[in-house]
């Protein structure tokens, strides 16, 4: 074989292996940048759904579940600290059920924030002031008041309250973390409502906002904070509304 065509070869050789090298690159590169996105809550390419953990020892359905939560925190339109503000409350009070009925029913057929944050909390005025921000939606407004009535023992608010009205009624990602807000224990909760008003007490209100706020944004939360995020996103409520 001649000079020039050992050469012709070795060139033709080490153009393809630049080249696999380069696609092999571009490869890596662009699958760490998805990755990077669907840790941040960035729209990215669908890809096929996976069951096993992921970054931060969280599964997809719960990032996923998570970016549907932070959706519907946004639509609450409220900040950190006036989600730990709420959360305070509905940590260290319950929704005072003596006279409950009696208040709803005096509600006007539209009830203001104002009104509802005193249906529930009757001359707690921090407890009012804390909650306002969270009733100012009045799509979330409404679930609160359909809870706040299926707390009262009503049966039938339709007949009862003249502000009942079903069409108004959607209950959304928004509105679940309202009524989680608004009343952390209502009747009937279960163990895992239990575990979590246990586990953010000892947290405490405002460092679980943080660690939740956190989680939300895609940013790293610590191995035993998970646990906290892990309670959250498991209360049944938000599950379903926020899945």
């Amino acid at each position: 074989m001649s000079n020039r065509t050992t050469n012709r070869t070795m060139f033709t050789r080490a153009a393809v292996l630049v080249s696999a090298l380069t696609a092999g690159a571009v490869f890596a590169t662009s699958t760490g940048a998805q990755a990077a996105e669907a840790a941040s809550g960035t729209s990215v390419t669908p890809v096929t759904p996976v069951t096993t953990t992921v970054a931060g020892d969280f599964t997809a359905d719960e990032l996923e579940q998570g970016r549907i939560l932070a959706e519907g925190i946004a639509e609450l339109g409220i900040s950190e600290s006036q989600f730990a503000n709420a959360l305070e409350v509905s940590l260290t009070r319950t929704v005072d059920a003596q006279g409950l009925r009696d208040r709803l029913a005096a509600l006007p057929a539209s009830p203001t924030a104002q009104q509802t944050a005193e249906a529930a909390y009757p001359g707690d005025a921090d407890a009012q002031a804390a909650l306002l921000p969270v009733l100012a939606n009045e799509k979330v407004r409404n679930a609160t008041l359909r809870n706040l009535a299926a707390e009262s023992g009503e049966k039938a608010p339709v007949v009862a309250f003249g502000w009942w009205d079903e069409t108004k009624f959607v209950v959304g990602c928004s509105a679940a973390v309202a009524g989680v807000l608004i009343s952390f224990v209502p009747a009937g909760s279960g163990v895992r409502v239990a575990r979590a008003v246990k586990l953010f007490k000892s947290y405490g209100a405002k460092k679980t906002a943080t660690i939740l706020w956190r989680f939300m944004k895609g940013k790293h939360v610590g191995s035993k904070e998970r646990e906290a995020v892990k309670a959250f996103i498991g209360i049944s409520a938000i599950q379903k509304a926020c899945t």
